[in-house]
């Protein structure tokens, strides 16, 4: 039977940071609800509404085990729904406000976990607020399995990087886990006059072996509709390895990418077991 408690019932929150005390016995995930009204003056976009929750992180033990970006996390919920429909089972769902004065806005995004434990587990949030919206107020709400989790979650990491003309490498190790899959962010991507990528070519490499090569336009993308230009404008700049098959062993792992001319912002985003 499906299990749910509400840990935040439509609080009101400013730019700060929140810590809150989650029971892990069967923890499959924590569901982000946000909900505001618009000023009327600006009509809210779907970027700046992600964005008003900066940070995503799950500490469990006194371990840091997921920290992510919120957008990053938004497209993840795309990939993770057809990956991983047990600890991720929809899609997020938004709804923006208007240039009418009090209109509604909302959206809703899933932290995956997949964890049994009676260590002390707290999800923090880092949020920056909203402009041109009134009364934001947050839900959160954990939901939980029947049968038990391992006894470690689900865990999401990300490193921030540059891109360069040549080969260069990013340590994206975990000690103790294997990669299931990638999350790449690349701000340069082929678009209008342009078929180049932040990421053109990209290695993964353990110990220093190459175990996987491929391009940007080889890569998988988030299953939004050809139509929604809306979540396309936040979901195009990403790709993503799925490893679920073949794990690669992240104990000394690092990811290597070039692009042909970009020198901009990359972000890695990990999803280790």
């Amino acid at each position: 039977m499906r299990k749910s408690k509400l840990l935040k019932n439509l609080a009101t929150f400013a730019a700060s940071t929140e810590s809150i005390k989650v029971n892990a016995q069967n923890l499959r995930n924590i569901r982000i609800g946000l909900d505001g009204l618009g000023t009327g003056t600006t009509a809210t976009t779907l970027a700046t509404q992600i964005a008003a929750i900066s940070t995503v992180k799950l500490v469990v033990g006194g371990e840091i085990e997921t920290l992510l970006n919120h957008t990053d996390l938004f497209a993840l919920n795309f990939i993770l729904h057809d990956l991983m429909p047990d600890v991720c089972p929809s899609k997020p769902v938004w709804l923006l406000s208007t240039t009418v004065d009090n209109t509604a806005l909302f959206l809703k995004t899933i932290l995956p976990v997949a964890l049994t434990t009676d260590k002390d587990v707290y999800i923090e949030f880092g949020y920056t607020g909203l402009a041109n919206a009134d009364t934001l107020r947050l839900a959160i709400a954990a939901e939980y399995g029947d049968k038990p989790y391992p006894a470690k979650p689900l865990a999401l990491r990300f490193i921030s990087a540059t891109a360069a003309t040549s080969f260069v490498e990013y340590d994206i190790s975990v000690a103790g886990k294997k990669l299931v899959g990638l999350l790449i962010f690349a701000t340069t991507i082929p678009n209008g006059t342009t078929d180049e990528a932040s990421v053109e070519e990209l290695k993964l490499l353990v110990k220093r072996e190459e175990k996987f090569h491929t391009h940007w336009f080889c890569m998988d993308y988030c299953d939004v509709d050809v139509e929604d230009t809306v979540v396309h404008a936040v979901t195009d700049n990403y790709r993503y390895i799925d490893l679920l098959d073949d794990p690669i062993p992240a104990d000394d792992l690092k990811v290597a990418f070039k692009s042909v001319a970009a020198t901009d912002a990359v972000r890695f985003i990990g999803v280790y077991r």
